[in-house]
């Protein structure tokens, strides 16, 4: 709650109730790519697509949260496809740039046509450029 200068009545500052959100599209590769990055209270979503779905979904999280060194993280496949280890590299290296900042566990939804090193480094740099953790 803030006192308002011109009505001097109380109001909820709103801004700070939600969830922090950014979406953007970027060329990765040569590719239309969308991201939607949100960050709740109990969570991180990452939405990274490049074909207008969500695609698979993976959970990420470190093993240990209350040890901020500790390098074991897990991912688990939720819904998707189970059978592509590249969407879980994707989760995996997410997970440890978030892990630096904070303790909360990744939601991945990911859908991407092709898997290269320079599209990994692009979708990379552009998440971590759009960062909202």
């Amino acid at each position: 709650l803030f006192y308002c200068c011109t009505c001097r009545t109380r109001h909820f500052w709103m801004q700070l109730a939600g969830p922090k959100s950014v979406s953007c599209e970027a060329i990765c590769c040569g590719v239309p790519t969308d991201f939607l990055l949100t960050a709740y209270s109990n969570r991180i979503f990452v939405v990274i697509t490049q074909t207008g779905n969500m695609g698979t979904l993976i959970h990420a999280q470190r093993d240990n949260p209350i040890e901020e060194g500790s390098g074991n993280f897990s991912t688990r496949v939720l819904l998707g496809r189970r059978d592509d280890e590249t969407l879980e590299v994707y989760a995996r290296t997410l997970i440890e740039l978030i892990s630096k900042r904070t303790a909360l566990p990744l939601l991945l939804a990911i859908s991407i046509r092709e898997h290269s090193t320079e599209m990994f480094r692009a979708v990379l740099r552009e998440v971590d450029t759009h960062k909202v953790w």
